[in-house]
């Protein structure tokens, strides 16, 4: 019983070597871990990463946390946060991070954790850590930064048109709420982004969109 109240005032995200600290060294951890996922105390989401029991919590499980501890480095960013933003209309159906890693999609119980790849130049700024009265936390890109993670990833583009189509028509970014971001941060992450795209032809779209 001591360790299941130990087990409460932790998490609800959990991973293996916070696990074994509450397992001790008494006996086989992985044995212990086993017995707890059998009884229903906590619940794998991937290897070596747990939450535990609802009646166990002390506040509901964070996706954005676990997003961080399910493949990392990694910050929250592209189609999660412009969604949660309101910057589109769709909703996510993903958790979506940014990673200097390759790419990784995993189906859990608790839903999809999509990672996908940016360069370092590109990862290594932009976002900030998010915080929750208890003091969890989680890394996620600004607005800015997830907007212009998504245009990365979305492939090269030739013109300040075929950019507005990009965004307005294939993400169906708002325009109100794009012009109401923080230009100079816009402009200050676009530069150090990858390729002409941010260089040339986003610059030029702010011209536009904030005259």
């Amino acid at each position: 019983m001591a360790e299941i109240r130990h087990l409460s005032g932790l998490g609800p995200e959990l991973d293996f070597l916070a696990v074994a600290g509450i397992a001790g060294e008494k006996g086989n951890i992985r044995d212990k871990v086993s017995r707890w996922l059998k009884a229903g105390e906590v619940i794998g989401v991937v290897k070596g990463i747990y939450v535990t029991a609802p009646e166990l919590r002390k506040r509901p499980v964070s996706l954005e946390i676990l997003a961080n501890m399910v493949y990392g480095p990694s910050y929250v960013s592209f189609e999660y946060v412009l969604s949660r933003s309101g910057l589109i209309p769709e909703a996510a159906t993903a958790i979506t991070s940014a990673t200097p890693k390759r790419n990784r999609d995993f189906d859990t119980a608790l839903g999809r954790f999509s990672y996908r790849h940016l360069p370092p130049e590109a990862y290594s700024f932009g976002w900030t850590r998010r915080e929750l009265a208890d003091g969890s936390g989680w890394l996620e890109a600004y607005p800015e930064k997830a907007l212009l993670d998504w245009l990365y990833r979305s492939g090269s583009l030739r013109s300040v048109s075929a950019l507005e189509a990009r965004l307005f028509e294939d993400l169906r970014l708002d325009p109100e709420l794009f012009r109401d971001l923080d230009r100079e941060r816009l402009a200050a992450y676009a530069a150090r982004m990858p390729g002409e795209t941010f260089r040339v032809h986003f610059a030029k779209l702010l011209g536009r969109q904030y005259a």
